[in-house]
């Protein structure tokens, strides 16, 4: 059955193309023909000009978007020109087709999407009669799009900046995300200074960077200072919290070696005051009367802790809040303790970023987030050999 263009409605037939006008409209048992032509007037891709001389016709058939549940196939009637300037013989370009693919562009982008979103790739060639390849390299492809996009953006102002490992033999990629937009803004492969260095010399808008926050890592701390000349380094307060609590815990087990089999005490000693239960004050009450000196660097412990869980501080406090730190790495250090002097050293060299910390309410939990989306997608993949791989996905699905 035949439909003229005269006798359907402009409203019910949209084939997502405006540069084409539908000439005509054909259904055949399970697809549906609509034949087009482009509303541009043609002109040679070699010179500009428009003194062509018409070949004969020319007809170019490929799959499109389902009309009305149903598969649809476009049938553009357009020419063989030849160029009376240049003399050369071409056929015009197609607004959304491109050269030598049988699928339109809604289409690969549509095929993109569904594949994005957790259809697998069978189930989207066998709705779109298409093979499995075709969508392997369709979503390719739009990825790959994606990741040149990304190379002409600009640095964004707020970044977070942590590693992950990609393979068990050490391989270890830099995240940089995106803290104010929540998203990844790209991955490059290794950790060091050396290895990003040619990453960093090609990434524009490093000038206008204003915050970065990363954990107490040395190595970034001067890739930062060299590549981000305008940044300000903010300490990650999560990893500040755990060093702090890592180094008292290991003085009380030294004081105490039977405590680190009791884990009930462990458990008890890292939470919050205000967060334990009856039983876990018990638990406290009990180990201080055996142990007054632990009870002692538990107070000492969680005042530094509950200083370093500040945010979004005044200028004002935050002096006040780094002569209060001052006199805790002065106390540290009046010990007779190796794990705390050894803490005592580390706030000193991070004193800067710390203070920072209460000033910025940024931090990289939502680089961590992405790392644990990013350890899913090594998992579904059974692993990544090839890192562009591997970058082309995270930028699709985290970015």
């Amino acid at each position: 059955m035949r439909q003229r263009k005269a006798n359907m409605s402009p409203v019910m037939i949209d084939i997502g193309l405006p540069t084409y006008e539908i000439l005509e409209q054909e259904s055949k048992r399970s697809r549906t023909l609509i034949k087009v032509a482009t509303k541009l007037a043609p002109e040679c891709p070699r010179c500009g000009g428009c003194n062509l001389h018409s070949k004969g016709r020319y007809e170019r058939r490929v799959k499109h978007l389902s009309v009305f549940k149903s598969a649809s196939e476009l049938v553009v009637q357009t020419r063989r020109y030849l160029c009376l300037d240049c003399e050369r013989s071409f056929v015009p370009a197609l607004p959304g087709i491109k050269r030598w693919y049988r699928c339109s562009e809604p289409l690969r982008e549509q095929i993109y999407q569904d594949h994005h979103d957790g259809i697998c790739a069978s189930r989207v060639a066998e709705r779109e009669r298409i093979s499995a390849p075709t969508v392997s390299r369709t979503y390719a492809a739009f990825t790959q799009r994606k990741a040149k996009e990304r190379l002409r953006q600009e640095c964004p102002s707020v970044l977070g900046i942590d590693e992950h490992s990609l393979h068990r033999n050490g391989k270890y990629v830099t995240t940089f995300c995106d803290l104010k937009a929540h998203k990844i803004f790209d991955v490059a492969e290794g950790r060091s200074s050396s290895e990003l260095a040619q990453y960093l010399s090609r990434l524009k808008g490093r000038e206008k960077v204003k915050v970065i926050c990363i954990d107490l890592s040395h190595p970034y701390r001067s890739m930062i200072r060299r590549w981000f000349p305008r940044a300000r380094i903010v300490a990650d307060r999560f990893h500040v919290v755990r060093v702090a609590m890592k180094h008292f815990l290991q003085q009380i087990k030294e004081l105490e070696p039977d405590i680190k089999y009791k884990r009930r005490y462990i458990r008890a000693l890292r939470k919050r005051p205000e967060k334990l239960s009856v039983y876990q004050k018990q638990s406290l009450n009990e180990l201080f009367q055996r142990y007054p000196l632990i009870e002692a660097l538990y107070h000492k412990m969680r005042a530094i802790c509950d200083l370093f869980n500040l945010k979004t501080q005044s200028k004002k406090a935050c002096r006040a809040h780094a002569r209060s730190l001052i006199q805790h790495i002065t106390d540290l250090r009046t010990h007779n303790f190796t794990s705390l002097h050894t803490l005592a050293n580390t706030l000193e060299d991070w004193a800067e970023q710390i203070a920072c910390m209460w000033r910025f309410r940024k931090n990289n939990s939502i680089t961590e987030g992405f790392h644990r989306k990013m350890k899913l997608i090594q998992r579904r993949a059974y692993g990544f050999r090839n890192f562009n791989n591997y970058r082309l996905r995270v930028i699709a699905q985290c970015g």
